[in-house]
């Protein structure tokens, strides 16, 4: 009897190397990361904010996932030698492959490049434009079956979003190019609008402080969105807590938290109803403050209507 039942697909899949899928260094999370880009098609440009968006995961998350796998040899990064950035161009180019060694010898012209400054890269076209549809390096290119439509290019959907947001908050984007190709490594475009809305002025320096400040409110269960956070702290709207509390304190926000996320996933169970589960609820906090308990009971209430 089989028990890893396989389907006999002639579209529509992927096809993987078992290498990678039995690295013991590549944890589930990484696996499940490198499956999802396979399925690709070999033109489908790696964006940071489209992988942010597609996988429902924040972008400090992608870049994790992206230099791990560069750590471990399954991904390159090249990065163009540019002033400025245009709009909806990207400056670092990503490629995968599910085998290193191919990886290797198919980005080898670039790693070239990359110790020779002084080399014209008029060479290599395909660098110049983020879309790589056609390649015109005579070096082997990835090729398997994918689950999109190999004539499918993400790069004019970046480029969309991109346009339609300048469009919105056009008044925004004249602010310095150095600090706005700055902030394209970490945030997503919308964050960074808001951003530059509240505080125009914002240098790289403040920035990198403030961001810091935000992620440890986040990892102490102060706040629940690190870029709505960023925004308010950035126009003076939110007041940090994470320095004036003690560690005690801290303990019982994460551990609210966890209780919140808890009750959140074991409403979507359907075993207990939207009152039952406020009460469970409450009844574990009641030895903790009621002041602390309150916004999280809020929350969870909010959570459990919505």
């Amino acid at each position: 009897m089989d028990f890893i039942i396989k389907n006999h697909h002639k579209e529509n899949y992927s096809m993987i190397y078992n290498k990678f899928v039995q690295d013991k260094n590549l944890n589930l999370e990484l696996k499940g990361f490198g499956v999802y880009l396979i399925s690709k098609p070999p033109n489908w440009v790696i964006n940071i904010n489209q992988l942010s968006y597609d996988l429902n995961i924040g972008k400090d998350k992608v870049l994790r996932l992206i230099n791990r796998m560069i750590e471990l040899g399954y991904m390159y990064r090249y990065k163009k030698e540019v002033a400025f950035v245009g709009k909806g161009e990207l400056k670092n180019l990503y490629y995968f492959s599910d085998d290193k060694d191919l990886l290797n010898k198919t980005t080898e012209p670039f790693r070239s490049v990359a110790t020779t400054p002084q080399l014209s890269l008029s060479a290599f076209p395909t660098v110049a434009s983020p879309s790589m549809g056609t390649s015109s390096l005579d070096i082997p290119v990835m090729k398997t079956p994918t689950m999109e439509n190999n004539s499918y290019n993400n790069t004019s959907d970046y480029k969309d979003i991109i346009e339609k947001e300048d469009n919105k908050k056009e008044t925004t984007l004249t602010n310095t190019l150095s600090i706005r190709t700055y902030l394209k490594e970490i945030l997503d475009d919308t964050t960074i609008i808001n951003l530059l809305r509240v505080k125009p002025d914002i240098t790289i320096d403040e920035f990198k402080n403030l961001y810091k400040m935000v992620n440890l409110e986040f990892k102490a269960g102060l706040c629940n969105n690190i870029n709505a956070c960023l925004v308010k702290a950035a126009s003076g709207k939110w007041s940090f807590r994470y320095n004036v509390v003690d560690n005690e304190e801290l303990k019982i926000h994460r551990v609210l938290k966890g209780k919140l996320n808890y009750y959140i996933d074991y409403f979507s169970i359907g075993s207990c109803s939207k009152n039952e589960i406020l009460t469970k609820f409450l009844n574990e906090c009641q030895k903790y403050d009621e002041n602390l308990v309150s916004p999280y009971y809020k929350e969870l209430k909010e959570k459990l209507e919505s």
